[in-house]
């Protein structure tokens, strides 16, 4: 499956011919931020130390050893392997250095991967590295998290932003792979200070990087600064849009080694999401994919000082109707006017006996938009904006008119709306530009002309529509896919969303008359 990022499992075949399963192996360190009694730590961290589930209960290195390989040739047909030293931090001393070499003697690994802080990387240790780097191929999994001092002191992480700084740039200049884990979602944080923390990790020698929501686990101080007042936290499609963004800022070669993290039911306090990891994961590629975003796309490459050679990648002016999906073909309806055949849904985008006759004769005469129009201003929500036709058809009947459109926009497929553009016919009767707005729709995504305004928001419209102002919009179009295609959207749960967003006399028009429909439709309040 293509994705719109670099995984970590497609960068390791590349390297090393097939994939390398990971074995994690817990040597019992123990933390260096922790006291004696177990206590003290990072505020988010539990007991386990992010200790591997596959090998808890087993009591020695070579039982968890023994049981993680097994798992992985029995769930995965697993070949070749990784030691994964993942829990707590790794220290590095004299008395561990004999464990290490004597776990990558009992078997054939391919190579290491070691789980630590910067501050536990002294001279002793990066010596120690830069030998075990001569047998075997080692990566250091640095968990830096944030970039931001305040936040580090807050999370009780016991090591400020320049410590990670410099042990990223020492493990480069001894040749070894290293590996950032970055929170997104820490106590007190914004948007800003994510982008920061992606933009300031890229611009250094880094390998990969390892991606977590927070999560607030039992046990830990998080747990209890929750109880007492209850922290914010990412839900899903929040997290979603953060982490695409911080995908985008990194350079297109870099590795991502995970998108969230795993903690276990029972232990888990907040975020309780409603997709699973796999779900997740693949909402994240639809999005990215339908967006036209990609790794690297907002990568600062002039401002950039990392030594490690960056790939190519195209700007978002190499666009064109080509990078359009191959499921869309274009089918001329009975009008004269153009739509889009669409192989994943199984349907046209438009009924063939016209694209333009069905805009007009669906919502453009039957919300008396003209009559709107000369009573005042209009708000206009377009749910499914598709090739644009209903909004594209309404700014028709409102240039000239002394009221004011106001159009917004929601729709998912970037690349429908870049294909229209190139493809979407003009017609005589025509009071402006069609392709020139979608065209400036697609890569901005606002455009203004006369006494009208579009803006299009990119994504689910079930997340989108939840960040409109309330009791906004006096006029809705819903033009999704059919019941049968795109359920998600004929839901009492959507039409509830889409009445929020509504002035009470807001009129909605749709093409579908379905009795679940209207069933819907009234139980969200709808008359």
């Amino acid at each position: 499956m293509n994705t719109p990022y670099l995984q970590y499992k497609d960068y390791l075949i590349e390297r090393h011919g097939e994939s390398l399963y990971r074995v994690p192996i817990d040597f019992n360190f123990g933390c260096p931020n922790r006291e004696a009694d177990g206590s003290g730590g990072c505020t988010f961290c539990n007991v386990r130390g992010s200790a591997a589930v596959q090998t808890m209960g087993k009591d020695s290195v070579e039982e968890q050893m023994a049981e993680a390989i097994r798992f992985a040739r029995d769930r995965y047909g697993a070949k070749k392997f990784m030691a994964y030293i993942q829990a707590y931090s790794a220290t590095f001393g004299e008395s561990q250095q004999p464990m290490y070499l004597d776990l990558l003697d009992a078997f054939d690994f391919t190579a290491v991967s070691i789980g630590t802080r910067p501050d536990c990387l002294t001279p002793q240790a990066y010596d120690f590295l830069v030998e075990l780097n001569q047998h075997i191929e080692v990566w250091v999994e640095l968990g830096v998290q944030t970039v931001h001092d305040r936040t580090l002191e807050r999370i009780n992480r016991g090591h400020d932003w320049a410590s990670g700084e410099i042990a990223i740039k020492k493990l480069n200049e001894l040749g070894i792979k290293v590996a950032v884990h970055a929170i997104l979602g820490l106590p007190g944080e914004t948007a800003e200070d994510f982008q920061q923390t992606a933009d300031t990790l890229a611009a250094l020698p880094i390998n990969a990087v390892k991606i977590h929501n927070l999560h607030i686990e039992r046990g830990t101080t998080l747990a209890m600064e929750h109880a007492l007042t209850p922290l914010p936290v990412l839900m899903e499609h929040d997290f979603a849009e953060h982490l695409m963004d911080f995908i985008r800022r990194m350079p297109p070669n870099i590795p991502i080694m995970r998108l969230t993290t795993d903690t276990l039911d029972e232990e888990l306090i907040a975020p309780k999401w409603n997709l699973a990891k796999g779900q997740f994961r693949d909402y994240v590629v639809r999005q990215m994919t339908c967006r036209e975003w990609q790794q690297g796309d907002l990568f600062n490459v002039d401002g950039a000082s990392c030594s490690v050679a960056h790939a190519p990648f195209p700007s978002r002016a190499d666009v064109t109707e080509q990078d359009a999906p191959s499921t869309l073909k274009q089918v001329e309806t009975a009008d004269g006017s153009i739509t889009f055949w669409n192989e994943e849904y199984k349907e046209h985008y438009h009924t063939p006996a016209g694209a333009r006759l069905e805009a007009e004769e669906k919502y453009i005469i039957p919300s008396q938009f003209k009559q709107r129009l000369a009573a005042g201003n209009v708000n206009l929500l377009d749910v499914c904006f598709g090739l644009g036709y209903n909004s594209l058809a309404a700014i028709n009947s409102a240039i000239g008119e002394t009221s004011e459109l106001s159009i917004t926009a929601l729709e998912m497929d970037r690349r429908v709306v870049g294909q229209a553009s190139h493809q979407i016919q003009s017609f005589e009767a025509d009071t402006f530009d069609w392709k020139k707005c979608l065209s400036q729709l697609h890569s901005n995504p606002s455009c203004q002309i006369s006494n009208t305004s579009c803006r299009l928001h990119w994504g689910d419209a079930r997340y989108t529509v939840t960040h409109l102002a309330k009791a906004s919009y006096n006029l809705v179009f819903l033009d999704a896919f059919s019941t049968q295609r795109n359920s998600e959207l004929w839901t009492v749960d959507f039409f509830h969303k889409l009445k929020v967003v509504m002035k009470p006399n807001a009129v909605l028009l749709t093409y579908c008359a379905a009795i679940p429909v209207r069933a819907g439709l009234l139980e969200a309040g709808f008359l």
